[in-house]
C-alpha cells in the first residue's frame, strides 16, 4: 500500500518522467536506424555534388540554352529477364529536329526510392540510326525512375534528367534461359 500511495504522490513527476524517457528512447532507436551499415543513404557523395552544385548548375542550364530534346525509350521487342541488364535507347535531337550525333557520355539511372538500385551505363551510338544511343542497365523494379544522361561533343558538355515510368514485367518470375 506504501508504493501505490507513493505513486499517487509522484504521479505527475513520474508521467512526465516517462515521456521524456520514450521520446529519448525513441530518437536513440531512429539514429541508430538511419546510421547501420544498410541503411540507403540519400545521395551517394552528397558533399562533393554540394561542392560543385554551381558548376553543374551551369552545364544543365547551357544544356536547356541549346534547345536539344532528349527521348527515352525501353524497347518493348526485346525481352527482359529479372536480374539481367535492360537495353535504354536515348535520342537526341537538336532544335530543329535533327539528330545529334557524337555524343559519348554515360546514362545514370537513378532510383529516387531506394538509391542502392542505382545504375551506370555507357552510351553507345548506334551506326544505322543517327542521333540514337543505347545503354544497357538493370531496371528490374517497376515504377519511378530518373533517367540522366551526361554526356560531351568535343569540347561541349550535355546533361538532360528525365523522370520515366518502368512498367511491370509480363512474368516477374521469369529466369533468363540457361
Amino acid at each position: 500500500m506504501k508504493f501505490f500511495r507513493l505513486v499517487s504522490e509522484y504521479r505527475w513527476p513520474i508521467y512526465i518522467g516517462g515521456h521524456l524517457a520514450m521520446s529519448v528512447i525513441a530518437c536513440g532507436v531512429l539514429v541508430w536506424v538511419a546510421t547501420g551499415a544498410d541503411a540507403p543513404r540519400p545521395i551517394p557523395g552528397y558533399y562533393q555534388a554540394a561542392q560543385g552544385w554551381d558548376a553543374d548548375e551551369a552545364v544543365a542550364d547551357a544544356s536547356r540554352r541549346l534547345g536539344w530534346t532528349v527521348r527515352y525509350n525501353l524497347p518493348g521487342d526485346i525481352p527482359h529477364y529479372r536480374g539481367m541488364p535492360r537495353p535504354v535507347d536515348v535520342t537526341v535531337a537538336d532544335r530543329d529536329g535533327r539528330p545529334v550525333s557524337g555524343l559519348a557520355g554515360h546514362l545514370f539511372a537513378v532510383r529516387p526510392a531506394d538509391t542502392r538500385l542505382n545504375q551506370r551505363g555507357q552510351l553507345v551510338e548506334l551506326p544505322t540510326h543517327a542521333g540514337s544511343y543505347r545503354t544497357l542497365v538493370r531496371l528490374d523494379e517497376p515504377g519511378a525512375w530518373e533517367l540522366r544522361i551526361d554526356t560531351t561533343q568535343q569540347a561541349m558538355r550535355f546533361v538532360h534528367a528525365a523522370r520515366v515510368s518502368v512498367g511491370a514485367d509480363a512474368d516477374p518470375g521469369r529466369e533468363a534461359p540457361q
